[in-house]
Order: C-alpha cells, then sequence, then structure tokens
C-alpha cells in the first residue's frame, strides 16, 4: 500500500470517528433540552449538522496534524498538550461557527447576525466548547501519556490483558546501527544521543506506514514487531526496513551537515510462537519471551559476518505469498550462537539493487 492510500485510509477513519462522537453528543444535547424544555431542535436536522460538523472538525484535525507532525515530534510534553489543545479548540469553535452560520443562512427567520449572538450567548454553546476543550486535553495528554507505552499497551494494561501469561505468534525485527561505537567517538556522548534522537524521529513514519509496533528500544538497536497478520499484509515487515533506508537517504544530507555521518543500519527478521506476559510491579511492562526473540537476534548479529544489511529466516519466508519488487536469494544455512536447530537465512534486497 503507497503512502497516499495510507494517507487516505487514514483521512476516512478520522472523518468516521467525528462523525460518530458529533452524532453522540447531538444525541445527548437532544435529550438534555426536552428534559429541561430548552427549546429542542429538531433531530435529523441536528444529526445532518452533527455529522457534517463532526466530518469537518476531524478532517481538519487530520490536516493539522499531518503538518505539524514533524515540528512537533520532539517538543516536550506541556508544549504539547498545549498547542495541539488549542489549535484542536480553535478548529472545534469555527467549525461551530461556520455550520451553524450556513444553517442560519438557510433557515433566515432572523438575521444571520442576530441568530449568531443568540447561538453564541446560549448556554448550550458555552457548554459544548467547555466539554470540547475538556475533552481534547485529556485525549491529547492520554495520547501522550501512552506514546511513553508500546502501542496498545496502556488499554491492555486498563483491560487486564495479559496479567496471565499466554503464547501468541509474533514477527520480530531486530535493527541495528552500524558503526555505533564508531560514531558515538567521534560525536560524543551527548552529540551521539543527539543523533540517536534524529535518527529515531526520522523513521517513525517508516514504522507508522508499515504498522510496524516498537518493542524496545536498546541504545543504537530497536526491536519492531507485528502480528503475523499485519506483518504479512502488504509485505509490512519487509516494506518497514527498504522505507527506513529510502527516509534516511532522502535526509543524509541533513545528517551529513549536522553530525558529518549518517545512519546506515541492518536487520534480521524472524516469527513464530512466543509467551507474551505483564511483569513488574514499581515498573510495569508487556515482555515477550521465548526462542523466537533469540533466534532474531543472532539473525541480526550475522549480517556483519555475512556482509548483508537485511536477512530473513526461511520459515518466515516460506509465509509470504508474493514479493513484489523485493528479491530474496539464500546465503547460508547456520546454527545461530546458542541454538540447536540449523536456520536457514535469505538475503532481502530490492530488485535491481
Amino acid at each position: 500500500m503507497n503512502l497516499d492510500k495510507i494517507k487516505t485510509k487514514a483521512l476516512f477513519s478520522y472523518i468516521l470517528v467525528g462523525a460518530a462522537v458529533a452524532n453522540i453528543l447531538a444525541i445527548i444535547e437532544y435529550i438534555v433540552r426536552i428534559k429541561t424544555n430548552d427549546n429542542p431542535q429538531d433531530l435529523i436536522p441536528l444529526l445532518i449538522r452533527a455529522t457534517i460538523m463532526g466530518a469537518l472538525v476531524m478532517g481538519t484535525v487530520y490536516a493539522f496534524n499531518l503538518y505539524s507532525r514533524k515540528k512537533l515530534m520532539q517538543k516536550p510534553f506541556i508544549y504539547l498538550v498545549f498547542v495541539r489543545s488549542f489549535f484542536y479548540t480553535l478548529i472545534i469553535t469555527f467549525s461551530l461557527l461556520i455550520i451553524n452560520g450556513f444553517w442560519f443562512l438557510i433557515n433566515n427567520q432572523r438575521s444571520v447576525y442576530v441568530e449568531y449572538v443568540y447561538y453564541i450567548t446560549d448556554d448550550m454553546f458555552v457548554i459544548n466548547l467547555t466539554t470540547g476543550f475538556s475533552l481534547v486535553v485529556l485525549a491529547v495528554g492520554l495520547s501522550q501519556i501512552n506514546s511513553l507505552h508500546k502501542k496498545g499497551e496502556l488499554f491492555k494494561f486498563i483491560i487486564g490483558r495479559y496479567h496471565t501469561p499466554r503464547e501468541v505468534e509474533r514477527i520480530f525485527c531486530f535493527v541495528d546501527l552500524k558503526n555505533s561505537t564508531t560514531i558515538a567517538e567521534k560525536l560524543g556522548h551527548v552529540r551521539f544521543a543527539m543523533f540517536l534522537k534524529d535518527y529515531y524521529a526520522d523513521i517513525t513514519e517508516a514504522l507508522r506506514q508499515t504498522n510496524a509496533q516498537i518493542y524496545q528500544y536498546v541504545g543504537d538497536e530497536i526491536i519492531l514487531n507485528w502480528s503475523f497478520e499485519r506483518g504479512l499484509k502488504n509485505n509490512n515487515m519487509i516494506n518497514c526496513f527498504f522505507e527506513m533506508r529510502k527516509i534516511i537517504e532522502e535526509v543524509k544530507p541533513k545528517y551529513l551537515d549536522k553530525y558529518g555521518v549518517f545512519p546506515k543500519f541492518k536487520a534480521g527478521l524472524h516469527g513464530g510462537k512466543v509467551i507474551v506476559t505483564w511483569i513488574g510491579e514499581l515498573k510495569k511492562e508487556i515482555v515477550y519471551i521465548g526462542d523466537v526473540l533469540n533466534t532474531t537476534a543472532r539473525i541480526q548479529e550475522d549480517c556483519k559476518r555475512l556482509r548483508k544489511d537485511f536477512l530473513i529466516s526461511e520459515n518466515l519466508l516460506d509465509r509470504i505469498d508474493m514479493l513484489g519488487n523485493i528479491q530474496s536469494s539464500f546465503v547460508e544455512e547456520t546454527i545461530p550462537r546458542g541454538k540447536e536447530n540449523p536456520v536457514k537465512l535469505y538475503s532481502l534486497e530490492l530488485s535491481g539493487q
């Protein structure tokens, strides 16, 4: 799936969610006005306006997020919450005024100015705006807190999933920065940390496009994972690596100008059954336990010995229906360090490279 299709799908999802939430709020307002005898509007026109309103708000929010994503990516928590809450509230306010302005023109029993004055001074407008702002601050705050955890981890903790160990099938990709020791010695600890921050920030879009979940950051190594369904869909687990490399190639001049070097990386890909569970009391975390992770780590280590950038196990490669523009080539059959069973390794590259 190309980037334009991904963006279109995401925009459509935003619009649907916005329309659904706006309709729920409209029904609540309708019920409140009936119970308080506060001049309730006809339900169907109210729902039509709510649908348009929700779609407009969430469509604009999506456009704002798309435009500001890179600009806000590495900003402090308080700054992010304030800026996003402020702009989201502005979007909601102007959308309310625009949609209702059109409604006043269609039903021009009084002048638009009089209708606006009546609307803005109505208690329900103040309640809607206050409720909207509160929900925005809460949603943005929770979203930023959730980003401290793996994707979906906070929700899984709330519903109690994985409190008891269970077996699942997962695909893992260990991505390791090449020559990291040399780069760290050249840049020094502080600049190397900035280098890593920029590197991880830049590859985020590739992870987002391919539905990759970040399992762990281990220094200059990042461990990604997918469910088999998501990893195999559109070859996400493979395309992720090449999208990362494409992005780094595009921003290579920035790194050379700022640091004198740019990130190069190697990766190992493998999958199978693992145990997933919550561990810890002072710090809770979802962990995966099993031979699959150890084997994936060894495959990634073999990249250096075999002088390959991207290796995949035969077991996982056999699960792929079609590689598309990706070319696979057999490298060797090896027994990973500390293992008993051999693993057949294949190198992956874009066709023509």
